[in-house]
C-alpha cells in the first residue's frame, strides 16, 4: 500500500469511541467502517484514510468481507482487522500494531474475550504465553468444530451457537458446524479439510492480521457467499469469527476419524431455513382449536 510499510488497519465501527486511532504507528493508513452515528471528531478524521459509511447489518463478518471484495489492489503487507473498541479483547493492542515486523504472515491478535466475564477463567489465560510477541499478550482459542466451545473451559455463549445452528439447519448433536458451513458458502476444499479434523483456533473479536496475499487467495465466489450469510442471521457472525483463521490459510487441528457420512449434493448453498423452522404458534393458538372440533364432535353424537 503507497506510503504504508506496514499495511492498513481496517475498523468496523458502530458507536465506539475512535479517538484510540491516532496511537496506531503511522506505518499503517486507516480504513473506518462506519455504521453507526457521523463521526465528527477532527482527530479521527485526520487519522483516517478513508471513513466508508455502511448500514447497519452483519456485525463486523459484513465489514470484514466487503472490504475484501471492494479490494482492488493486494500487496505483500498486513490487512489488520480491528472492531470499533478492540482493547476488551487486547489490551496490549497499540504495541502489537507496533511489533508487526515479528508477526506471523497470518497473525490473531486477542487475549481473550471479556475479563469482566471470566472467559477464558483467570487460570487458563495466566497459565499459556506460548503465543505472545516481545511479551506482548496473544492467545487464539482452541475449539471444537462439532460443538463450537473451547476445549479448556465451559462456554455458554458458544453453546448457544451450536445449539442455534443446528436447530437452524437439522443437524444431529456431533455433526461438524464448520464442515456444514463452509459447503453452504461452496467452499469445497476448506469444507473438507474441516470434515477430516475435529479442532480449530480462532482470535476473539475477530481480531487479527492477514498478509494481503493470503486474503486474495480466498475463493471469492464464496466470500461473496459469506457476506450473504452475515447478512441472514446474526448467528452466522459468530460461527465467521471462529472460521476467519482457517479461511486465510490456518490449518485445522486434531484429525477425525473416518466415518460415513450422508452425500454433501443434498446440502442447499444458500442460508435460508429449512422449511417449517421459525417460531411456532401460541399454545392456545394450536390447542384450543383443536379442543373446538372434538366438543363440536361430541355435541353431534
Amino acid at each position: 500500500m503507497a506510503g504504508s510499510m506496514a499495511g492498513e488497519v481496517v475498523i468496523a465501527r458502530y458507536s465506539e469511541d475512535l479517538e484510540w486511532v491516532t496511537r496506531i504507528p503511522a506505518e499503517f493508513s486507516v480504513t473506518i467502517y462506519n455504521k453507526g452515528a457521523k463521526i465528527a471528531s477532527d482527530t479521527v478524521l485526520g487519522r483516517a484514510e478513508r471513513i466508508v459509511e455502511l448500514a447497519n447489518s452483519g456485525r463486523e463478518s459484513d465489514t470484514f468481507l466487503r472490504h475484501i471484495l471492494a479490494k482492488a489492489e493486494f500487496t505483500d503487507g498486513y490487512t489488520v482487522f480491528l472492531q470499533g473498541d478492540p482493547f476488551a479483547h487486547s489490551p496490549d493492542l497499540i504495541a502489537l500494531l507496533a511489533a508487526w515486523r515479528s508477526w506471523r504472515d497470518l497473525q490473531p491478535l486477542s487475549w481473550g474475550w471479556l475479563s469482566s466475564e471470566k472467559l477464558p477463567p483467570e487460570g487458563v489465560l495466566l497459565g499459556e504465553t506460548a503465543g505472545f510477541i516481545g511479551g506482548l499478550r496473544v492467545r487464539p482459542e482452541t475449539f471444537s468444530l462439532c460443538s463450537w466451545t473451547a476445549l479448556q473451559f465451559y462456554d455458554p455463549g458458544a453453546k448457544r451457537i451450536c445449539d442455534d445452528y443446528q436447530r437452524l439447519h437439522g443437524l444431529p448433536n456431533g455433526a461438524n458446524i464448520a464442515t456444514d458451513f463452509l459447503r453452504r458458502c461452496e467452499w469445497t476444499e476448506l469444507a473438507e479439510q474441516a470434515r477430516t479434523h475435529l479442532c480449530g483456533r480462532f482470535s476473539y473479536g475477530a481480531l487479527f492480521a492477514a498478509r494481503q496475499r493470503l486474503l486474495v487467495q480466498a475463493p471469492r465466489g464464496s466470500l461473496e457467499l459469506a457476506l450473504e450469510a452475515a447478512n441472514a442471521h446474526s448467528m452466522y457472525g459468530y460461527v465467521l469469527e471462529r472460521l476467519w483463521l482457517h479461511m486465510f490459510s490456518e490449518a485445522f487441528l486434531l484429525a477425525a476419524p473416518e466415518a460415513a457420512e450422508a452425500s454433501p449434493a443434498s446440502l442447499p448453498s444458500r442460508f435460508v431455513p429449512p422449511v417449517g423452522y421459525g417460531p411456532r404458534k401460541p399454545l392456545h393458538r394450536r390447542v384450543i382449536p383443536g379442543l373446538k372440533r372434538r366438543i363440536v364432535s361430541w355435541a353431534q353424537t
